[in-house]
């Protein structure tokens, strides 16, 4: 019997305290933050337009990225692109006006991408880069990069193409977002 009384008055308890109105507002004004903060963080992150840098790193993975990156090192906007390759993945061959340089990231995270760029510039005195990657992930992507180069970050974004790849983004952004910042708060 006390079990139960235990019971009612926990689950009442919540009803008590917040009408039913009060919830509502609170659950709403919770929904537009959280769809705020996404247009924010993800659909319109900060992005700057190129200019003249050391290098072009194209971060890892398929679709866009590969010829936004390569696009830009033809403008002239670095002399020098670096792929973030996959295992298996191969690196391009450099052009007489382009360097290619490919690294293999260890863990394969934008964690261990940052590192590799980061240890990658410091040894080819990079002081400004570009980076391309897809426009949800920029915002991750120079925290997490931020953190391992001391030098300028310009972000490059591309499109993740369809409704279904930007839902996807979004969940997978908000919980890497999630890790960058309270599970790894470092390099």
């Amino acid at each position: 019997m006390r079990l139960q009384r235990l019971i009612t008055a926990l689950t009442q308890f919540p009803r008590r305290l917040w009408p039913a109105r009060r919830r509502t507002k609170i659950i709403a004004l919770v929904v537009v933050v959280i769809i705020g903060l996404t247009g924010r963080l993800f659909v319109w992150p900060d992005l700057n337009a190129p200019v003249h840098s050391d290098a072009i790193v194209v971060l890892g993975g398929g679709g866009a990225r590969l010829p936004a990156g390569i696009k830009l090192a033809e403008e002239g906007y670095a002399p020098l692109i670096i792929f973030s390759i996959y295992p298996g993945q191969s690196c391009i061959p450099s052009t007489p006006k382009i360097t290619v340089r490919c690294l293999h990231a260890v863990p394969l995270s934008t964690r261990g991408e940052a590192r590799a760029i980061g240890h990658l510039a410091r040894r080819l005195h990079l002081h400004r880069i570009i980076l391309v990657m897809t426009t949800p992930q920029a915002t991750r992507a120079r925290l997490r990069v931020g953190r391992c180069f001391s030098g300028q970050i310009l972000i490059d974004g591309v499109n993740p193409g369809g409704v279904l790849g930007w839902a996807w983004e979004f969940a997978y952004e908000w919980a890497a977002l999630f890790k960058a910042v309270v599970l790894q708060p470092s390099c």
